[in-house]
């Protein structure tokens, strides 16, 4: 199992997972509509929703403009996802 930082939620690294595996920029209502769809034990939608600004505040994720917000991994989250970035690290 990944290490995760104690700001992290249960969605966090499924999040970062999702975003990194899509490579797309994603709203957090599809987000969290696909990890119900391929997780088992999915996180909630206001799970999924709590995780978004600790994610964006720590820069591993970051949103780009449109008429909702869109996120999209930084590098920053790559490389934590890669285990090249340790949790307190961040």
């Amino acid at each position: 199992m990944r290490d995760q930082a104690q700001w992290m939620n249960k969605a966090s690294i499924p999040i970062l997972e999702l975003l990194d595996e899509s490579g797309i920029a994603l709203p957090g209502q599809s987000i969290a509509l696909n990890l119900d769809r391929i997780l088992t034990a999915a996180p909630s939608r206001a799970t999924v929703y709590r995780a978004l600004d600790p994610l964006e505040d720590h820069g591993l994720i970051e949103h780009v403009t449109g008429e909702s917000k869109h996120y999209i991994i930084t590098e920053k989250g790559q490389q934590f996802l890669a285990g090249e970035l340790q949790a307190d690290e961040l």
